[in-house]
């Protein structure tokens, strides 16, 4: 489970910045710089290898948030913000912010939610679940890549919206695949089960303790009957 899972999610990410590279040779611009990588799905020269990336990325997201363990937590909060990402992405190839000041809006909300979750899922996970040095620096990352982002939106004064948001989508991808390494190594397999305490216990592998522990059962079952009927 956990390889599948991290196979992936690093497929899915590696599509998605594929895309985005293979569009900078393509159109090498500095308009990306004000515009961001949305600036590559409103010009047709550049918008179906990008449109490929996102469909990629937004599929294999998904399929991986429903095929997680439905468990306990984080997983279970993990499964609604991989739909919940998918969705968010799949909301920000459908608004060209070139066509009017209403999808311009619906680009720039859809983006920010996209952001906060982001951000809000990994800050969640590393203080709650996974703390490490790593997680807390791509943490950091993604505090350095909203900032730039967020100060290049028009009229901010300065222009690095793609360099922003490409540092930001990197340092969640590496958080969320060290996060998910970690506690699927934790997950139990198929045919566990779970005890009260949210632990989880093994099947039995030895048929013979299986049949003397049945047996045991049935035994003190016919006690108690005989008990209860004396």
């Amino acid at each position: 489970m956990r390889e599948h899972t991290i196979k992936v999610l690093m497929v899915a990410y590696l599509a998605l910045f594929g895309s985005l590279l293979a569009d900078g040779i393509v159109m090498p611009t500095q308009q990306v710089n004000v515009y961001g990588i949305s600036y590559y799905l409103v010009h047709l020269k550049t918008f179906f290898p990008l449109a490929i990336g996102f469909l990629v990325c937004i599929w294999l997201v998904i399929h991986l948030g429903r095929s997680l363990p439905r468990t306990a937590q984080p997983l279970t909060t993990i499964r609604v913000a991989l739909f919940a990402i998918g969705v968010l992405m799949f909301g920000i190839m459908l608004t060209p912010y070139t066509w009017n000041t209403f999808f311009n809006w619906a680009h720039m909300t859809l983006g920010a939610a996209l952001f906060v979750l982001q951000l809000g899922i990994s800050i969640w996970l590393t203080v709650r679940f996974v703390r490490s040095s790593l997680s807390w620096a791509m943490i950091i990352l993604q505090f350095v890549g909203g900032l730039l982002a967020m100060f290049s939106l028009p009229d901010n004064g300065i222009n690095l919206l793609m360099p922003g948001e490409v540092l930001f989508q990197f340092g969640f991808a590496i958080l969320l695949l060290y996060s998910l390494n970690q506690l699927l190594t934790d997950t139990p397999r198929t045919g566990e089960q779970a005890r009260g305490d949210g632990s989880f216990s093994a099947p039995s592998t030895n048929p013979v303790a299986d049949s003397h522990s049945h047996q045991h059962r049935i035994d003190q079952d016919r006690i108690d009957q005989d008990q209860t009927s004396c």
